[in-house]
């Protein structure tokens, strides 16, 4: 098929996105160049994080905050984004906040975001009450996650983690295959939740969220499509393929 020039944007032209995420974080990063629109353009800076402890976690955070003084000095961007769902809340209610004004204030952005903000927005968006949790986490990870989403006034029935070899290694997460990740999700929704949300950037989810809806009859929310809906919120536009994203794309 030809390409209609006449309605072709130039790449950026609704803007840029700084995104800084976990080192390793590659499935992010694909799904954003797979989803948002294709206008919108995204730079992004990956941040060390050798193991997955509540500690580590912390300070990944804090090191993508300082490093979002590249965009601010060399590399303007319109939105900064921190791309890690537990990293953006480890720190208990309202870091996703805190990390908000400081990811802002350091890239010189006109907004940021976090995974976390936009999860809270698309839960609250699908009017979700009572959750259960799907993650790859270890159990400390989890346990945080419970306590930040359960004072957020979320109902959390359960949360349970994908175990791989090593719970603590993030570069194992990615290589969890999808099939995987759609049968741990079935086996472990509790009938009484309203919502099913699949936590983690590092997961690859995409393909299996309209599979899931249709087959546990809840609307399913992922880190990622999280993400791309909320930054595609912010530039007022949605990539071509929204529509089979799940319910949250169709609100």
């Amino acid at each position: 098929m030809a390409i209609d020039w006449s309605k072709r944007k130039n790449y950026g032209e609704l803007g840029k996105v700084g995104v800084a995420t976990p080192a390793g974080g590659d499935i992010a990063i694909a799904d954003f160049h797979r989803h948002l629109h294709p206008d919108i353009l995204i730079s992004d800076i990956p941040i060390p994080m050798p193991s997955l402890t509540p500690e580590r976690l912390k300070r990944m955070s804090e090191d993508a905050v300082r490093a979002m003084e590249v965009f601010r000095d060399y590399n303007p961007v319109d939105l900064a984004f921190l791309s890690c769902t537990s990293g953006s809340l480890i720190g208990g209610k309202g870091y996703d906040a805190y990390l908000c004004r400081v990811l802002r204030e350091k890239s010189g952005a006109r907004e940021a975001y976090t995974t976390t903000t936009a999860v809270l927005a698309a839960l609250r968006t699908l009017g979700s009450r009572r959750i259960s949790i799907v993650t790859p986490y270890p159990d400390d990870v989890n346990e945080q996650e419970r306590n930040y989403f359960a004072d957020e006034g979320f109902e959390i029935l359960n949360i349970n983690g994908i175990v791989t070899e090593d719970p603590r290694k993030q570069n194992l997460i990615a290589k969890i295959p999808p099939k995987t990740i759609y049968e741990f999700a079935c086996a472990h929704l509790d009938s009484r939740a309203d919502t099913l949300f699949l936590s983690c950037t590092g997961l690859t989810m995409f393909d299996i969220i309209a599979d899931l809806e249709r087959d546990l009859g809840v609307p399913v929310v992922t880190s990622n499509q999280a993400a791309a809906w909320m930054i595609g919120r912010f530039f007022g536009h949605h990539g071509p393929d929204a529509g089979r994203l799940g319910k949250l794309f169709t609100l």
